[in-house]
């Protein structure tokens, strides 16, 4: 059976269109940034607008309380 190698954490908060409350959402299953920066990605939805993007485990209780996201 075949299992992923676990890779660093990426951090993402975003606003969908040009709204008030943000989001954030975590990949575990890639190595760089560079796909959910892409013109072209289907990683976050349509019309996001990224505000941090931040790279390691820490990042996500570090944006939850910067945003006040719950």
């Amino acid at each position: 059976m075949y299992v992923p190698k676990k890779q660093t954490p990426i951090a993402v908060v975003y606003t969908i269109n040009k709204g008030l409350k943000k989001y954030i959402k975590v990949f575990t299953d890639l190595k760089t940034p560079d796909p959910i920066i892409s013109s072209r990605s289907k990683k976050l939805p349509e019309g996001a607008v990224i505000h941090d993007i931040g790279v390691g485990s820490s990042f996500k209780d570090y944006y939850k309380k910067k945003h006040k996201i719950t």
